[in-house]
Order: C-alpha cells, then structure tokens, then sequence
C-alpha cells in the first residue's frame, strides 16, 4: 500500500464515528468487529481486511474510554441544584480575559454542600461577570456559586454548547458575579512545563504585539499568532467570514512552516549539525503548539513539520497523503473526540484538498509549470481552489454562508496575512532585545494588516458577496465527493472512475426522490426557544411558511441572529412567505430586524398598531427597503394560500387598535389572534392578549375552540381566565418563556388552572423548543430537549 498511514487513519476514524452514532457498550463492538472478520474470513479476504478490521473496533473502543459515562465521583452530580455549594479546586489553564470579567477552568477538588464536603473530580468551567479576581495559572481558589451542567441546544439548528465543552473534558459551570462570592485564593504553581516555558512565551508574545499596536490590528494579530478569536472585533470577524478568508483567522500551517524555516535556516547558518538543527526545529514547533493551546490545525501542522524532517533525517522522502494520515491517527488516538471537531474537520479537509486537487487545478490554468510573474498568480489561485474544493461542503455545514468573492479575496489577503505573521513573529523576537526596534517593525505591520482588513471589507461590502445557503446534507456531500475526485486523472481512468460515476449517479437519483417522497403533509409548527419572548413558526402542507413573531432584540441578545437564523438554516429555508407580528413590544417583532436584513420574506402582516421604538421604525424601513409586501389585518379576515389550512383572524377589532397613538387598550390586548384549522382540528395562537379581550374573543362561540393553544401573554396570570380556557377547551398548551424570567412566567395560578382541566403542558424554559404536528392521525407533541 502506497498510503498505509492515511488507510489507518480512515478506518480508526470510521470506529471512532461508529461509536460516537451507535453509542453502543464495548461488548458489542468487539462483537460486531469479530463478526465482520468472520464475514471476511468466509469472503476469502480476511488477510487484508483483518488490520481495517481491528483498528476499526479500536477506534470505537478509544473513542468509548474517553467519552464513558462519569465516575461516581465527579462533580457534574453535584450540578444543577438550586442551593449555592463552596466549590475548592486548583486553577487548570491560564484565566481568559474578557471585557466585563474573566473565565477559566478549574480543577474541583472538594465541593461543600450545606455540612457535608464532598471529594471529587472533573473540570468545571468559571465565569467571573463584571470583575476579575487576582488569579492565576495553578493557583487554589474557593468559591460560592451555583453549579449548572452546559446547556443541551434548545432549538434545532442551534449550536451545542454542551457536546462542545463536553469534548474538552467540561461537564459542570458556575457563574460568580459578586467579589463576596469569592471565599480565599491561594498561590500555587502548576506544571512546569507550562509555568516556566508556555506561559512566559504566550505573556512575550502578547506584550510584543502591544508594543506599538492597538484596536483592530493588535486584535487580529493576536488571534492569527496565539489562536485567541476573542481579540478579533466582530466587525472585522464578520467581514472576513463574507470575504469567504475566515480561515486565515485561525492558527494553522503558515505559522508552523513559518516557525520551521525561521529556526532551522538560523541554526543552520550558525554551523549547527544536521540532528541538533532538525530535533530543535522539532521542538520549536511542538513548543509552538502548545502555546497556542494545541489546536487541532496546529496539531496537525506540527505533527506533519516533525513527520517530514524525521524523515529527512532518515533520508525517507515523505509523501504528503500519508503524512496527514499518520497526523490525524496520532491525534484521534490521543483525542478521539477531535474527529468532530470544526477545526480538525477544516484542517484536515483544506490540506488533503490541496494534496489532492491543487496538481489538477493548476493544469486547468494558464502557465501550467512555467515560471515567472505569472507562476507567482496562478500558483496561489490554483492552491485557493483546491483548499475550497476540500472545505465547501463542510463551510456550508456549518456555517451555511457562500462566498461568492472568496476566490479573489483569497489571492490578496492570503498574501497580507502571511506578510503579517512574519512581521508579526519578527517582532514579538526582537521585543525580547529591543522595544524600539520591535516598535517600528510593528508600525509597518500595522500598515498590513489595515491593508488585510480593509481588502476584507471592500469585499465583503456588496450584498452579493456572500449567499447564506442550506446545508448540503450527507447524501448531497457524497455525491458531490464523487465529483471532485473525478477531477484526479488516476480515479477518472479505470475501475476506479466506473465506480464514482455509478455511486454518484446512484446518489443523485436518491436526492431527487428523496425530495418527492418526504414532501410534507402534515401541518407543522415549531414554537421557538426565544427565551422571554414569542417567536412561533409553521410550515403547512403545501410547502408555504409563516413566522408569528420573532423574540426578543435588546443590546446584549439578538434572537434573529442567535435562533431564526440558524433553524431556518438547518431547515433549509432561506424564504419566509409570511411573518405576523402579533403586536410591537421588542420580545415579540425584536428578531425581525436580522429576519429581514439577511432572508427573503413575502408578506409582512400586524394589526397596524402605532408604536414608536428604535425596533418598529427599523422594521418599518427595511420593508420599504426590501419591497416587502405590507398589509394589516383584523378579526374577520382570512390568510389565503396555505392549501387545506384555514387561516381566520380573530382579533383584534379596531376598538384595540390606533394608528397614530398609544393603544386604547394596551399593546397587548391589540395583538394579532389567528385560529388556523387543519384535518379538523385547530391551533390558535393568542399573542399576549389580556383578560380585557375575553367578551370579545368569547362572541366567536365553537370558532375559538382548539386543540392546541398557544398560552396568551407567556402564562401570565392576567390571560388564560377559566371563562376564556372553558371556551377553547383545549387538549394541550405551549408556554414560550424564559428559563428563571424575571417575570415568574408562568403563573402558578394559571399552570394549576391547566392541570386541573387535564391539559398536556409544554414549556419552552424546560422542554426547549415545542413541535407541534398535525396530520390525518391526529396530534403529535414534542419538546426538543426529550431528544437530547
């Protein structure tokens, strides 16, 4: 075998994925490996299938010791009670420096709860609000907090906080926000490794980039030298992700090539021997490594640097392929759970993209292997295409954003950034001997990288630039694969190409019928997780979508931006045929604001209440802006289109509404009330209407009746009255509220009222996110955190 090292890699990472889907107990997964190696041995094959084989299970079974369930002892069991603990523990990392506070990791130790003291383990991530505490790296601290397991993601499409910091090895929070919550801190020292050598370098190479720079550049230089994001302005961060160079963000091989050639040409000038400058080169990238926090793209590029000069040393001519092969087993037998991992993923895709695809790429281009100016153009672009032909479907995975402009931004950024981490690693070196010199070496890096920014930036600027897409999904992903390796002349000719073509034409026919056979008949709706707020979305039968309400927009939360966005992502919807803004109190339209800045939205319905915010003027704007289509609506109107769903407004009357002043009864009592029926069962959606609009709800007799009811004004005590519930008689209720609302929302009054009419609860603050499902059968009701 040409690659061994990248085979073993596959089929380790194939067990590691299998054991991640199945989750299934050891037992089985040496019984499952035996079976397939008898299956083999009867097949014939067993001599070449045996190795796949074992380092199949092997990979499942390390993937299974590092992610088994918690000791009996750890101190996520002592999480997710309501009564404060005193948490002791040893200070794990360095603290990360926040604008309103710090946070770090701490290694628990004892946890009191009330007079009993608990020892244990596990890692437990702080937050510290509003103040940072005097501590540091291997230090003793004793706290008072609540400890809280990560949240699960509340609403599909959401990111999965819990699984994220459950990869790092953190299973427990605490938040201490009061300097009186802190009850000792105690010097201590660490590792020494990382006391006398990583953190010194880390704190020399923070300093240098001060040395003259600040704001903006000081930020990105931080971030592209020590892998520290949180540095980087979001502006800047938002135009580099449009500009499609978001990549150049992130620590990887430049750096360590960088690195590479800096320490082994100088010892190599200085008359050092062949061994001593390649094991220093070593080191350096492997100190590198550590220093940024052992990122998995510097992991890997390290891992491949050492890969390549051990075999130089043996005089072994490396191949490429393999070399990222044997990189990422090291790295899944050590960290298993990397494989899911956006970084590791990204890494490894963008290096064997160029390994693979940039030879084929470049004989597409002018100039194929001539030198020159020319080669200095081509070669960069054709390196630009193979990286994203490697990264697209995993770019539009996670991020489901197009870059129409990352082609050529690319070819003039990539060059700054580079320019810039030289300059960069100069500087920070010659701080060490000369702040004055370093100074002006940071002046003209200053200049780049405004230069990269504001390149990024002109980029980013049309609206065309960037196309939020759907996810490509796992079947669109393989036959797209199928594609790309076509492009190799070695796969197209031969046994090999036969196969891609009937495996991509196979795929291709299962997109398209899949498409027909799950087309949807059923009505669906989704009340949304927006925290204190409504945002409640629907799907009907033939296709047509509508979004009642959208959450809350304040300075510190953007509902839009943190659940729409994302859902309609992971649903694949960049069209809303409609939105209802129920009435204009910021937790109710707050989330249209981004809704229709970055997605296409046909109609735009409310009651045509006056209300004068920062919010309803911008939504005001953008639907002249965006030609969106403007109606109002009142009881008796129906909403049209929505195949067999029948859509009627129940309210409000024009005495709850005014055009040119405050609200005659309230802004709440003017919301929008719509009862829509499906296979003759109904849905009807309140807003946050008050006990003031009963007589008039009421007048519409067996027409309020409904199965399902969206509980007016979040379960308030001043909606949901006996008379209002006796009317509907519903079958089941959906509260959307904030987790610990200041509001107590919902009122224990009115949940007692539920329970004692036998009514199914579902709330968002403990179920997530709630589907609703209507079809031929009846009804079905879930909370998306049953799920997780």
């Amino acid at each position: 075998m040409r690659r061994p090292a990248l085979l073993s890699a596959a089929f380790f990472a194939a067990g590691v994925f299998m054991a991640h889907r199945l989750d299934a107990p050891v037992w089985a997964l040496w019984t499952g490996g035996l079976g397939l190696w008898v299956a083999c041995l009867i097949s014939g094959r067993s001599r070449c299938a045996w190795p796949g084989v074992l380092l199949l299970v092997l990979g499942a079974m390390r993937y299974e010791s590092v992610m088994q369930g918690l000791p009996g002892d750890h101190v996520a069991h002592l999480a997710g009670g309501d009564r404060p603990v005193v948490l002791e523990g040893r200070v794990a990392e360095e603290p990360e420096w926040m604008e309103d506070g710090l946070r770090l990791r701490l290694a628990a130790e004892r946890v009191t709860v009330g007079d009993t003291v608990f020892a244990v383990q596990g890692t437990v991530l702080l937050r510290f609000r509003r103040f940072r505490p005097d501590v540091d790296y291997g230090d003793r601290l004793t706290a008072r907090l609540r400890l809280r397991r990560p949240h699960p993601p509340r609403n599909p499409g959401a990111f999965d906080y819990r699984a994220f910091l459950e990869r790092k090895g953190i299973h427990a929070m605490g938040s201490v926000s009061r300097k009186e919550q802190i009850i000792g801190i105690r010097p201590g020292r660490g590792g020494w490794l990382w006391t006398n050598v990583v953190l010194p370098v880390r704190r020399g190479v923070r300093a240098g980039v001060a040395c003259n720079l600040s704001g903006g550049p000081a930020g990105l230089l931080n971030g592209i030298l020590l892998g520290e994001k949180r540095g980087v302005p979001d502006p800047v961060r938002t135009a580099f992700t449009r500009a499609g160079v978001n990549h150049v963000l992130a620590v990887s091989g430049l750096h360590v090539g960088l690195i590479a050639a800096v320490v082994f040409f100088a010892l190599g000038a200085a008359g050092c021997g062949r061994k001593t400058t390649a094991w220093a080169t070593i080191c350096a990238v492997l100190l590198y490594a550590m220093v940024t926090g052992l990122p998995p793209s510097v992991v890997r590029a390290s891992m491949m640097c050492a890969i390549t000069i051990w075999g130089r040393l043996g005089n072994t001519q490396g191949e490429g392929l393999n070399s990222l092969g044997l990189a990422a087993l090291l790295i899944l037998i050590f960290r298993p759970q990397d494989l899911f991992d956006v970084g590791f993923q990204l890494s490894f895709s963008a290096t064997g993209g160029i390994l693979i695809f940039y030879r084929p790429v470049r004989s597409c281009l002018p100039g194929a292997g001539a030198g020159g100016i020319g080669h200095w153009v081509w070669a960069p672009l054709a390196v630009s295409l193979a990286a994203q032909v490697g990264t697209l479907p995993l770019v539009l995975t996670y991020f489901g954003l197009l870059s129409v402009v990352a082609i050529l931004a690319n070819l003039v950024v990539v060059p700054l950034m580079a320019a810039a981490v030289a300059l960069g690693l100069l500087g920070v070196i010659v701080y060490q001997f000369s702040a004055p010199v370093a100074s002006l070496l940071n002046g003209a890096n200053w200049v780049v990288l405004k230069g990269a920014i504001q390149t990024a930036e002109w980029f980013a600027a049309p609206a065309w630039a960037a196309v939020e897409v759907r996810g490509p999904g796992s079947t669109v992903t393989a036959l797209y694969l199928c594609a790309a390796f076509l492009i190799l002349p070695e796969t197209r000719s031969g046994p090999w190409g036969r196969r891609l073509v009937f495996a991509g034409l196979s795929l291709a026919n299962l997109w398209v019928w899949s498409g027909v056979w799950q087309r949807p008949a059923d009505l669906r709706m989704l009340v949304l997780d927006v925290g204190q707020g409504d945002g409640i979305f629907l799907r009907f039968p033939n296709g047509r979508t509508l979004l009642v309400d959208s959450g809350l927009r304040a300075p510190n939360v953007d509902m839009g931006e943190r659940v729409l966005i994302p859902f309609l992502k992971a649903e694949g919807i960049n069209r809303i045929d409609a939105v209802v803004a129920s009435h204009p109190h910021s937790d109710h339209i707050g989330g249209f604001v981004t809704l229709l800045e970055r997605v296409e939205v046909g109609w735009y319905l409310d009651a045509g209440q006056f209300y004068d915010s920062w919010t309803a003027r911008r939504i005001r704007t953008l639907i002249r802006e965006k030609g969106v289509r403007y109606a109002t609506i009142e009881a008796g109107d129906r909403l049209v289109g929505l195949g067999d769903v029948d859509a009627l407004v129940l309210h409000p009357t024009p005495d709850y509404v005014s055009r040119h002043g405050p609200a005659p009864l309230g802004l709440n009592n003017g919301s929008v009330v719509i009862r829509l029926t499906y296979g003759g069962r109904a849905i009807l959606l309140t807003g946050d209407i008050e006990h003031e609009t009963d007589p008039d709800l009421l007048r519409w007799g067996d027409r309020l009746r409904a199965e399902v009811l969206k509980a007016a004004h979040h379960g308030s005590r001043t909606s949901s009255t006996a008379a209002f519930l006796g009317a509907v008689r519903p079958d089941l209720v959906a509260v959307s509220c904030g987790v610990r609302n200041k509001f107590r929302h919902p009122s224990g009054e009115v949940i007692r009222r539920y329970e004692a009419m036998g009514i199914s609860i579902y709330r968002t603050d403990e179920n997530g996110a709630v589907e609703i499902r209507i079809d031929e059968e009846g009804i079905d009701a879930r909370g998306w955190l049953e799920e997780r």
